[in-house]
């Protein structure tokens, strides 16, 4: 399926990309960034959607990210930006789906992503500022360091979401 214009996004994906959305898996989070999202605005979700079952989603994303951020921290250490920049990209959009996700909604697409982060009710502090940074120059070490404290500052906000849904 050919990616929706408001899913496309330099990092992300180009007007030649297209994802095949017949079969869902819990890899797909981490393979295909917002492959649920784009199906989900054209109509043809599966079932279990990752924003409802946060519990399996989340920290899928969580884990992925700490495996990557290992790599990135290494890529730094050499000072292999042109790498760096690379790999950063899927931890950008796992981030994003993150961010929305625990917020109980899809990623609406990412031409006004600024715009929809400000609607959201739990998230890090001044991070749109942050994540366009981090947009902008991916293959900063400083975006990398920051990215870190976004998904830090998330996770926290994960496990207290659950912490008062339990309540």
């Amino acid at each position: 399926m050919k990616i929706p214009e408001s899913f496309l996004h330099p990092h992300f994906y180009s007007n030649q990309d297209s994802i095949s959305i017949k079969i869902f898996s819990l890899a797909d989070i981490i393979e295909v960034p917002f492959k649920f999202d784009i199906a989900y605005y054209l109509g043809v979700a599966p079932d279990q959607l990752p924003w409802e079952m946060t519990s399996d989603s989340i920290p899928h994303i969580l884990t992925s990210w700490k495996e990557k951020e290992i790599l990135l921290n290494s890529l730094h250490e050499v000072r292999d930006r042109k790498e760096a920049r690379k790999q950063i990209v899927l931890p950008i959009a796992w981030f994003l789906q993150l961010l929305f996700w625990m917020n109980g909604q899809p990623v609406r697409g990412l031409t006004d992503w600024k715009i929809e982060v400000c609607r959201l009710k739990w998230k890090p502090i001044n991070v749109d500022e942050r994540l366009e940074f981090v947009i902008k120059k991916p293959e900063m070490y400083h975006s990398f360091i920051q990215l870190q404290q976004l998904y830090t500052e998330c996770a926290k906000l994960f496990y207290k979401i659950k912490v008062l849904e339990k309540k």
